[in-house]
């Protein structure tokens, strides 16, 4: 018989069907392998950002950005939000309340970059200049504390306000022009060196920008290059709060400022106010009221309109473009979702876990049908079973190729599962890491642990915060397309591995117990050390990315020759044993001999059975 060959490995995981029926590139069960380009590879590790924190959970993760590029990592642990300063975690908001969840939304603007923190506390706004400064915007006459929100069009889209779980609010749509949103100022008097401008005194809602500064004597100019910095026309430099007002100088002298100020509560971002017979711009409430169930979250679908997905069912909302007449349809009544954070939006589409029938959770894509072009729910890998997971806390976002779902296993008290999910590759990999937020800053991607107040860069290094990654690939219940009995001489096996890793290999022989038929190690003589290659530590790309380390890592390939019985199924097992990468690309089955076309020895022992069932004969010898 030929030999049996699989040299690209494509299927992910794939455990709704019988293992047998799988396809032979798709493994019945794995933890902590992927599959990318063709390969299996030992998924890469987590390595802790700052210290490790005190029991309890990230409640909200973020990232703000800077006009200069340089971005500011947030998150909210029990009752603060804090930035981490490069080395630190430090204080920016105290007093919260533990357990309510964080959102951290992006905004720019000519006022500036912002990241905008909506939670049942309140509403929050940071420059992302001035990161440990922040500014208040709760006020009960023009917004709401709301669970959730997203910034689109220059217009906040908001729910869950704890009195209307039902209730869509929008903002104002914020036309950055002076006299309608900013206030000028011109002429203000300044203090030597170091000194407050006028705007926070009179309104503690404002943020101030495009800052001039003239000092009299000499005449030098000092003027805002938008990331907190002053730059004097004589060579010297400054700096400037643009949330508390407060400058610094390095040149002494009396003199005059320029500047704006916004409040983003008077015809901005933030107030959802509008007037007895409302016009177009201003703030809105639409209703979204059947069947009770509570808008849980709201996504930006491929057609801009606004889908809120609900506990039972979904909204559709599209914005006219006079802003008068908004469309406001059911959409769906037989989906829904159960976490706030249990979808995201894709180039593809709107993705989330429909949980509308509980014992059969499906992974669901909105998407634009090719025929007739309306937006329609599609299943996703239906070849995985979604069953065997909890999305009550279920948390989504994208990574590469890859949209992530960190989930619960059934029973487990918190998220212990994140499963990788490739549309285009149409496949599902099982990894560890439970994750109450993630988050990506472009390069990288992080994680808030719902055990700690911790955070990790995740799928980065090859350890598990100093641990060896815990992990297990199973392969296919294989028949080699023959029901007969067989044997094998030699098992061949090729990839690529690192010098301090060693995978060990097991076989299963019809259900019998997995036996160890051999171990690669990353130092074997079968291992080409002439021929290395560099990888990053980085699970996305091989190259450095974001300047993370390398490793050097060589191709392998070796026979083991095994002893095996007349069997009529074979599954494979890998399990790595140190730390460091290893992919998988070809396995070979070689010397296949053929038998005769019978089961197993230990199915051939027949029970006769009496017609009615009463009766039955354990002790006739087998057939």
């Amino acid at each position: 018989m030929a030999d049996y060959k699989i040299d690209i490995f494509k299927g992910g995981v794939q455990n709704l069907l019988d293992p047998e029926n799988i396809s032979p590139s798709a493994a019945k069960d794995a933890y902590n392998w992927i599959t990318k380009d063709g390969v299996i590879e030992l998924v890469r590790g987590r390595a802790l950002l700052g210290t490790e924190g005190l029991q309890g959970s990230i409640q909200g993760e973020g990232f703000g950005y800077k006009t200069n590029g340089d971005k500011v990592h947030y998150r909210k642990t029990d009752t603060k939000v804090q930035y981490y300063n490069g080395t630190t975690w430090t204080d920016i908001i105290t007093g919260l309340t533990d357990g309510y969840k964080a959102e951290f939304v992006n905004y720019q603007s000519l006022a500036g970059t912002f990241t905008y923190i909506f939670s049942l506390d309140g509403i929050y706004k940071i420059h992302n200049a001035n990161p440990a400064s922040y500014t208040s915007l709760y006020d009960s006459a023009k917004n709401f504390k709301f669970a959730g929100a997203i910034i689109d069009k220059g217009r906040t889209i908001a729910w869950g306000y704890s009195k209307d779980k039902t209730g869509l609010y929008g903002s104002y749509i914020d036309t950055q022009k002076t006299g309608t949103v900013y206030t000028q100022v011109t002429g203000e008097a300044t203090t030597s060196l170091t000194g407050t401008l006028a705007f926070k005194a009179a309104g503690a809602t404002r943020t101030c920008f495009a800052v001039t500064i003239t000092i009299t004597a000499g005449g030098q100019v000092f003027t805002d290059n938008y990331d907190g910095t002053l730059t004097g026309s004589l060579g010297g430099t400054g700096t400037i709060n643009y949330t508390t007002g407060a400058y610094t100088l390095s040149a002494s002298g009396v003199g005059t400022v320029n500047y704006l100020w916004e409040n983003s509560n008077a015809s901005g971002v933030t107030d959802f106010s509008k007037s007895a017979t409302r016009i177009a711009g201003e703030g809105f409430t639409l209703r979204q009221d059947e069947g009770g169930d509570a808008i849980v979250t709201v996504k930006v679908g491929l057609d801009g309109s606004y889908y809120s997905l609900k506990e039972k069912s979904a909204y559709q909302l599209t914005l006219d473009s006079a802003d008068i007449n908004p469309t406001n349809v059911v959409f769906r009544r037989e989906i829904g979702i159960e976490s706030t954070r249990g979808a995201v939006s894709t180039q593809r589409g709107i993705v989330f876990m429909n949980t509308a029938n509980l014992e059969r959770p499906e992974c669901t894509i909105l998407q634009q049908n090719p025929i007739g072009g309306n937006v329609e729910p599609f299943i996703l890998f239906p070849e995985f079973k979604f069953a065997n997971y909890d999305y009550a806390n279920a948390v989504m976002a994208t990574y590469g190729q890859f949209i992530l779902l960190s989930c619960k296993s059934i029973g487990a008290d918190n998220n212990d599962t994140t499963l990788l999910m490739d549309i285009a590759g149409k496949k599902v990999d099982i990894t560890g890491y439970g994750a109450s937020t993630l988050v990506t800053d472009g390069d990288f991607l992080y994680m808030g642990s719902p055990l700690t107040l911790t955070v990790y860069k995740l799928y980065n290094g090859f350890d598990d915060d100093g641990v060896i990654i815990e992990n297990f690939w199973e392969g296919k219940d294989e028949i080699f397309k023959i029901e007969n009995l067989k044997k094998t001489k030699y098992f061949r096996i090729k990839g690529t591995i690192q010098e301090s890793q060693s995978v060990a290999i097991y076989v299963d022989y019809d259900s019998n117990g997995y036996q160890l038929i051999g171990t690669i190690l990353g130092n074997g003589s079968y291992v080409d050390t002439a021929s290395s290659q560099t990888i990053g530590s980085n699970m996305i790309g091989e190259a450095v990315i974001g300047g993370d380390d390398v490793s050097i890592v060589y191709p392998f390939y070796t026979q083991l020759k095994i002893k095996t019985p007349k069997f009529r199924k074979r599954t494979l097992k890998f399990i790595t044993l140190g730390f460091g990468y290893v992919n998988i690309d070809t396995t070979i089955d070689t010397d296949i001999l053929r038998f005769e076309n019978k089961i197993p020895k230990k199915y051939r022992i027949k029970n006769y059975v009496s017609l009615d069932g009463t009766t039955t004969d354990n002790n006739l010898p087998e057939y």
